[in-house]
């Protein structure tokens, strides 16, 4: 089966996709178009088992409360179907919204063989193009870290194993082609439910690395040991933010907010830190420096950093070069 196959979704579930094969970086060989198609393969290879086991409970628990019913195996098997692709179009529609945003999905080696399976066994009457659109729904309705799991499923699976056994691996990655040995701690979801992260150790030093820049993992018989340093370090990472760094890249910072200040911490919730404690308008954390950095710049003169001294001149440094920028840039 080499044909392209047509599948039309809704405008949300395309926008998933579309925000999917940007935020896991499938990209053609130019390195800027996305590669939707590769997204979709992923998804079809790594969740085609799960999709079709959450089917068959639907399925199995309508032949059960139907099996009284005088219908042949056949009639059976369509009305258990037809329950459950109108419940599938019904999510897939929530708040009425139309199939008419059309997907084109070509078949590959990868997936060749699992498209032909559902086209053979699984369809029960209907067609591709909804198996294809209620598989699509299902996944787009799981939080942008649970779908990350699913499109690097492999290493997400090899690394949980590895960190089980207390072994280190031996990792590829996305970028250049890159390759690197670590002793894997921990994976780590991030607040927001954006992205899953790797907690490892690298030449003694403790480190995040996104699950999908991750191209494939290769566990090693050295077993992987962490300091009681390193261990309250990633500590920290879970809980502040595993994409931020600790151990020697942070520590108390004191911030003084102004009443429009702490509103905005109170509604800007993206990669907030934790305080450590509060006294009035001023704010103590005990987190990485790159978290404050990030999150802060964006409160202009409704926070000031009193310190770290480090942290309070790239505060400084940061809004000066911004003024100076609009400055030389008037028209």
């Amino acid at each position: 089966m080499t044909e392209k196959i047509k599948i039309n979704v809704t405008k949300s579930v395309a926008a998933i996709l579309a925000k999917d094969a940007e935020a896991f970086e499938f990209f053609k060989t130019d390195g800027t178009t996305f590669n939707k198609n590769a997204l979709y393969t992923r998804i079809i290879v790594n969740y085609h088992n799960a999709f079709r086991a959450k089917e068959a409970e639907l399925c199995g628990y309508l032949r059960k409360k139907l099996s009284q019913c005088k219908l042949s195996k056949a009639d059976l098997d369509r009305l258990c179907y037809e329950v459950s692709s109108h419940l599938n179009k019904r999510e897939a529609g929530a708040n009425n919204e139309k199939f008419d945003c059309p997907l084109s999905l070509k078949p590959t080696k990868e997936s060749e063989h699992i498209i032909e399976y559902i086209d053979n066994f699984l369809l029960g009457g209907g067609t591709l193009s909804e198996y294809f659109r209620n598989m699509f729904t299902s996944y787009a309705s799981l939080p942008q870290d649970e779908r990350e799991k699913i499109v690097f499923q492999p290493q997400y699976r090899a690394l949980t194993e590895a960190i089980a056994q207390s072994k280190k691996v031996f990792l590829t990655l996305s970028r250049g082609g890159k390759t690197i040995e670590v002793s894997p701690y921990a994976l780590s979801e991030s607040k927001e439910e954006l992205h899953v992260y790797l907690l490892s150790v690298r030449n003694g030093e403790c480190f995040p690395l996104r699950l999908s820049r991750i191209i494939s993992v290769t566990t090693l018989p050295a077993s992987a040991t962490f300091s009681q340093d390193q261990k309250d370090a990633f500590c920290k990472m879970i809980t502040y933010g595993p994409q931020f760094r600790c151990g020697k890249h942070e520590g108390e910072t004191k911030i003084r907010l102004t009443a429009l200040g702490v509103e905005l911490f109170k509604k800007m919730y993206v990669h907030r830190p934790m305080p450590t404690k509060t006294e009035g308008q001023d704010y103590y954390f005990q987190c990485s420096y790159a978290q404050i950095r990030q999150y802060f710049t964006r409160f202009g003169k409704e926070a000031h950093v009193l310190y770290p001294a480090s942290t309070r001149r790239y505060m400084m440094d940061f809004h000066r070069s911004a003024v100076k920028q609009y400055y030389e840039k008037r028209e």
